[in-house]
């Protein structure tokens, strides 16, 4: 087998000062733009770790904001802030999954070409060693040369031919072998680093998740507390009309201008439920009426009907349901929010889920409010044709549509 071992070295050395020398080109040709591209790429990270500084600072001051006895104005920043941290957060998190996913994948194909290398390198070996056994069997002892045992010297020369053959294909199948033994090792490297990389970003998810978390936490509770904030500016302004009608012209314009502008701002940025403070006025029995399967109050039963018929009219089917009693709202208040008589009647809306306005203060229950469906489906997408045709008509027959909520429409967006 010396003949064989030879070859196998010189054409393992070809090999090598081959692949140096391509490496040591690609070195020497790249070199000259690495500089631009590099500087380019530094430039951008150093922007984005930036960003990243100035959004973590100001997630952190928001944190530290006090809820119960800060201004509403610092609320609603501070709430903004957190809003964008949230959105941060979770598409890291959901790069960081699409990662870990790659990883499982490149690691799973990894063992798969481990396994079948193995096959491959058992299948060599057997090959080796029937030649060997074959060898062996037609050379006897091994020190008589089947050349010197032909008289004949055609006989010679083809049994030289078979020979040699026999050893080229020993030889190729021994360069099979042994490349097939280098690749084993580097797919087994490639799993074990995929496995690692993988199990490094499960930990890293884990703590992603506990820090969203955390976050979601902080936004809640500064919404909550907005919430509450305007609720009691709202009860306060509704106090004080109750005490005197007269009084509406004597208000203070500074104190009505701010309202109206908590009043919009808090709607493009709170959550959950827009109800507003204090009990509605709850419509008598014969109050409510039929319109086009709906149950709502007589007073906007036919601009209901109307809007109903022009949708249908312009290839939108509208379904749904209108007015619902106070009972059935406690049942919702209790399915969403807790059984709690304070998370029944006093905890704000926006901490239920979903969000669900407490008993007295649903449109629902005024008969003024409806929750459309769509070919049978709740509209839950701004995307739906049903939404967009209400978007654009609903106003003119009286109904207006609550943020949060697609298919909730009422005479107030509430």
């Amino acid at each position: 087998m010396k003949p064989m071992q030879t070859t196998l070295s010189s054409r393992r050395a070809v090999s090598t000062a081959r692949s140096f020398f391509l490496a040591l080109l690609m070195v020497i040709v790249g070199a000259s733009a690495i500089p631009s591209d590099a500087q380019t790429n530094e430039e951008i990270e150093s922007i984005r770790k930036e960003r990243k500084e100035v959004q973590a600072e100001k997630a952190e001051q928001a944190k530290k904001v006090d809820a119960a006895s800060a201004e509403l104005d610092v609320l609603l920043d501070a709430l903004q802030v957190m809003q964008a941290e949230v959105n941060d957060q979770e598409a890291r998190l959901g790069e960081a999954k699409a990662q870990l996913a790659a990883r499982e994948r490149e690691s799973a194909a990894a063992i798969e070409a481990v396994e079948l290398k193995i096959i491959e390198i058992g299948d060599l070996e057997d090959q080796l060693a029937s030649r060997a056994v074959s060898s062996f069997v037609a050379s006897g002892d091994g020190e008589t040369s089947p050349l010197l045992e032909a008289s004949d010297p055609t006989q010679a020369a083809r049994m030289q031919e078979l020979v040699n053959g026999a050893t080229k294909s020993d030889i190729e199948i021994a360069e099979s072998l042994s490349a097939a033994q280098e690749d084993l090792e580097v797919n087994r490297a490639i799993a074990r680093d995929a496995q690692a990389q993988a199990e490094e970003l499960k930990v890293q998810i884990a703590a992603q998740l506990v820090e969203l978390e955390q976050v979601r936490d902080v936004q809640a509770n500064l919404s909550a507390e907005a919430e509450q904030r305007l609720d009691d500016k709202l009860n306060r302004l509704a106090e004080i009309e109750a005490v005197d009608a007269n009084l509406k012209t004597k208000l203070n314009k500074a104190l009505a201008a701010e309202a109206a502008r908590i009043a919009a701002e808090l709607a493009k940025k709170r959550q959950g439920s827009r109800g507003g403070g204090g009990r509605i006025p709850i419509p008598a029995p014969s109050e409510i009426v039929t319109v086009r399967g709906f149950r709502v109050h007589e007073s906007i039963s036919n601009n209901v009907d109307r809007m109903v018929g022009d949708a249908a009219a312009a290839g939108i089917t509208l379904g749904g349901w209108g007015w619902r009693d106070n009972s059935t709202q406690i049942r919702l208040r209790k399915a969403h929010c807790g059984t709690s008589n304070y998370a029944i009647y006093e905890m704000s809306a926006s901490r239920c889920r979903p969000p669900t306005a407490r008993p007295g203060s649903s449109m629902h229950e005024r008969g003024m409010a409806i929750d459309f469906t769509y070919n049978g489906r709740t509209i839950g997408s701004r995307s739906s044709k049903a939404y967009k045709w209400l978007k654009a008509h609903a106003a003119d027959y009286g109904f207006y549509n609550l943020p949060s909520e697609p298919w909730h429409w009422s005479t107030n967006g509430r």
